[in-house]
């Protein structure tokens, strides 16, 4: 029998995909809205709402409302973004109430703050939340529902009463500070958390001007116009590495090379932004990101043994970190690669191929070189300063090379998925096999984001 093709593989997932992450959403027992990172419960307890996850799988609920044709099912997804943000909104108070604030990252599924010892705050959660909200509310806008928009999601006044406005006003206010990383293990500033607060607060200026709060607006832009000299404090022209994360406050200190700063690039795993948030300060074409990808790739594919040529599987399984000591059970063995971020990849490809095809260009740097090198084929025969425009040949063989390497970090997914399309959050770095939490809502969400962004590509003329 013919082995099924990609593309008849990822309609066939993505069917399951959709039923497994939505399983997470509202769970039995949970309030209306709370979304578990995974039903795991022991060996590990991932039986949690965090803040950060459960944004970004907010996101894949407004994908599957905004391309649902039957009236009942877009009203099955209003309905689930609708409770979730009346839960989030509940846990902003929750939060301030037990002191611990809005960047608290994790909370039960009734809605109360964890308050065991942990990585606290972690900024990227309201930051991440904020974002995907106003995508959801320039959704509402679109469709003429600006009173639900100012009844739900953004209203002007002081304290904060809504809550995009909550988050927008916790990250304006405490950016400067240090927090903890995504992974929530090292203090310090990070570029992951920086570039969503950015983005966040672009963004929230925008709706915050089409809402009528000119004053807001304006604090929230002249607080990212801050944050991006921050950011660029994060690149090491020596290595050539946009470094994750500068002012470490936590012992051993990093390398700085991890996987978060190209997903960070991806604005938290979205296809495409809104008029409303500009141009990125780091788009996934900046040189600084082609230059880390390329880093990155190196550095995990030498790093697993599953990523052994040899083994003649396609793509590369992507990790955390190097120095990952966390194999998904225990903080003290090896770390492995993970379904999520190597997804993640395959999407930064495929993002990365569709702002090429869209500008008509690629300019060839002495930093970004290495990445177009690393190539699959004769895309990777080119030199400095070279500008390929649309109708030259290799200008197609660059494009098509990119759209091919992402289908090659999907297709290395589904090698070491589960029979039944599960996953769990990590793959073994000998085996492949899954292990760690089952079901990571994580995965299900970068999956249906990734692919939906490789249909608008294979769509694209």
């Amino acid at each position: 029998m013919a082995e099924e093709s990609l593309g008849a593989w990822i309609c066939r997932e993505k069917a399951r995909a959709e039923i497994y992450l939505l399983r997470n959403v509202s769970p039995p027992g949970a309030l209306p809205g709370a979304i578990v990172a995974s039903p795991s419960r022991s060996n590990p307890d991932y039986y949690y709402h965090w803040v950060r996850d459960a944004g970004i799988v907010l996101r894949a609920i407004l994908q599957l409302y905004r391309l649902a044709r039957e009236p009942a099912a877009r009203r099955r997804y209003f309905d689930r973004m609708m409770d979730f943000v009346d839960f989030s909104r509940h846990i902003q108070d929750m939060a301030v109430q037990g002191g611990t604030g809005l960047g608290e990252p994790k909370f039960y599924v009734k809605g109360t703050p964890y308050t065991g010892p942990w990585g606290r705050p972690q900024d990227d959660g309201p930051a991440i939340r904020a974002i995907e909200l106003t995508h959801l509310a320039i959704s509402l806008l679109e469709e003429g529902r600006e009173d639900l928009v100012k009844e739900k999601l953004y209203e002007a006044t002081l304290p904060a009463r809504s809550v995009i406005k909550a988050d927008l006003e916790y990250t304006a206010h405490r950016w400067p500070a240090p927090c903890y990383d995504a992974w929530e293990e090292v203090l310090g500033h990070h570029f992951f958390t920086r570039i969503l607060q950015r983005k966040a607060l672009v963004g929230g200026a925008a709706l915050a001007t089409r809402l009528g709060d000119p004053g807001a607006a304006g604090f929230y832009l002249e607080q990212a116009r801050s944050l991006e000299g921050e950011l660029r404090r994060h690149w090491d022209p020596e290595r050539q590495l946009l470094v994750s994360t500068r002012d470490q406050q936590t012992d051993p200190p990093r390398s700085g090379l991890d996987s978060l700063v190209i997903i960070a690039t991806l604005g938290g795993y979205s296809i495409e932004d809104h008029e409303l948030y500009g141009e990125d300060l780091y788009p996934v074409n900046h040189e600084q990101v082609l230059a880390t990808a390329a880093a990155q790739k190196r550095t995990f594919q030498s790093l697993y043994p599953i990523n052994d040529p040899a083994r003649n599987i396609p793509g590369i399984a992507i990790g955390r970190y190097p120095e990952d000591h966390y194999d998904g059970y225990r903080t003290d063995s090896i770390g492995n690669p993970w379904p999520s971020l190597t997804i993640g990849f395959a999407m930064y490809h495929y993002k990365l191929a569709m702002r090429y095809g869209r500008s008509g260009s690629i300019v060839i740097t002495p930093t970004n070189l290495p990445f177009f090198q690393a190539l699959p084929g004769d895309a990777a025969q080119l030199d400095p300063g070279e500008g390929l425009l649309e109708g030259d040949p290799r200008f197609g063989r660059v494009v098509d090379a990119l759209r091919r390497e992402g289908d090659a970090f999907l297709a290395r997914v589904r090698h070491h998925m589960n029979p039944d399309g599960s996953m769990s959050e990590q793959m073994n770095r000998f085996t492949g096999f899954q292990q760690g939490a089952a079901h990571l809502s994580m995965n299900y969400a970068a999956f249906l984001l990734a692919t939906e962004m490789r249909r608008h590509l294979l769509s694209t003329p």
